[in-house]
């Protein structure tokens, strides 16, 4: 009887590493979800990508003085920004209230 016990007890921690494992912790920064890529022919101007048709809305930090408010997104699965000013964009990619992925905008002109 304690052989079968110990074989039970071998599958349920095996389980149970393995939910832990595989948990949903994903990378906030996987650079497959999302891409930012950079007009070099004209400054200031960049196109943002997703292939995560669930993402609701981009949230864009700047560290200038340049306000963006949150820009709402359904239906589609790029963005195009112009008119940035010098700084340093964190650019959040949102599905609801829940940040998925995070990628970082340099705008030098």
């Amino acid at each position: 009887m304690s052989h079968n016990f110990i074989k039970i007890a071998c599958i349920a921690m095996l389980f149970s590493f393995s939910s832990v494992s595989f948990a949903h912790n994903e990378d906030p920064k996987d650079p497959k979800r999302v891409t930012v890529v950079v007009d070099n022919l004209k400054p200031g101007y960049a196109t943002l990508s997703w292939v995560d048709t669930e993402i609701t809305a981009i949230q864009i930090n700047s560290s200038n003085v340049q306000v963006i408010p949150s820009i709402p997104v359904m239906d589609t699965t790029s963005l195009h920004l112009n008119g940035l000013i010098n700084g340093t964009y964190e650019i959040s990619f949102l599905i609801g209230d829940k940040v998925i992925a995070i990628e970082n905008l340099i705008v030098n002109k």
